[in-house]
């Protein structure tokens, strides 16, 4: 029998290296969904979500637990690079893109999302803040003076925090910027991005920065993800703007090559300034 060239070998072994890539990262991301969905619905935990205001607090705890174990057991290399990370380099990034965050955090609040008139709204936003985004951080090195603007602009409403709310406002921190943010930022762009980029790496540079279908793929299951956040109800208004939030993470990890960057810039998306404002002022 005669050999296959070696060059189809080799491109028969890629296309099932991308396969089995894609495989794993859809099975894991369909059971996060199931995991979520099953500790979030056992009795207890909802018993402890109306505890603290509705919160999915059980669900993400899960999550988080769940996340940070495939990250560091599927892409040990990224993992260890967490611990030898410049935090100037992603002070720069975070301080550059503060403003656009803040203004995307600020038009959630007052945009009705759930529906596809300001699901849409929101999107345009989003793609007019991807764009000035990855204009502003093309260079190499961002400037990390400017990353004390994100610092003012968050210490400044904690020096006013009320005694009376103090507690909850922290509690809502924690929430939003570890349980969601950061599991969601471990799975989506430490986990799912990293495996895919190991399979289809970076075939496309934008604004000096290289990217791929690691990107897009990761982009597409952070939108399916909240899909069904509220119990039988399918929203996809929420899967059209998160789905584009998601690119907006992804090129801001591939930029700073970590997840802390994004992971910031997802609290602040969440639960920026102006809500811990209104919550102390005016809820």
């Amino acid at each position: 029998m005669q050999k296959q060239p070696k060059s189809i070998e080799q491109t028969t072994t890629k296309m099932r290296t991308k396969i089995f890539h894609l495989a794993e990262v859809v099975i894991v991301f369909l059971l996060m969904v199931f995991l979520f969905h099953y500790f979030q619905s056992i009795p207890l935990a909802e018993k402890w979500s109306s505890s603290m205001g509705g919160l999915p607090f059980p669900g993400y705890a899960v999550l988080l637990i769940a996340s940070v174990s495939v990250f560091f057991f599927r892409c040990p290399h990224q993992a260890r690079q967490l611990r030898t990370v410049s935090f100037n380099r992603h002070l720069g990034i975070i301080g550059q893109t503060f403003i656009p965050f803040f203004v995307l955090s600020v038009a959630l609040s007052w945009i009705n999302w759930q529906n596809w008139g300001g699901a849409i709204l929101i999107s345009i936003i989003e793609i007019g803040l991807l764009i000035w985004i990855a204009s502003t951080v093309k260079d190499n090195q961002p400037p990390a003076k400017k990353a004390s603007l994100i610092n003012g602009m968050i210490v400044t409403p904690i020096l006013f925090l009320s005694a009376s709310k103090i507690g909850d406002v922290i509690i809502s921190i924690i929430y939003f910027y570890i349980f969601v943010a950061f599991s969601e930022e471990i799975l989506f762009r430490g986990y799912i991005q990293t495996r895919l980029n190991m399979a289809f790496g970076h075939s496309a540079t934008v604004f000096g920065v290289q990217v791929g279908w690691g990107s897009l793929i990761s982009a597409i299951l952070f939108g399916f993800w909240h899909l069904g956040l509220a119990m039988g109800e399918l929203r996809w208004p929420h899967v059209l703007w998160t789905f584009f939030a998601g690119l907006i993470f992804a090129f801001v990890r591939e930029k700073s090559e970590s997840i802390l960057a994004p992971t910031i810039l997802h609290g602040i998306m969440n639960y920026g300034p102006q809500a811990i404002l209104f919550y102390l002022f005016w809820r």
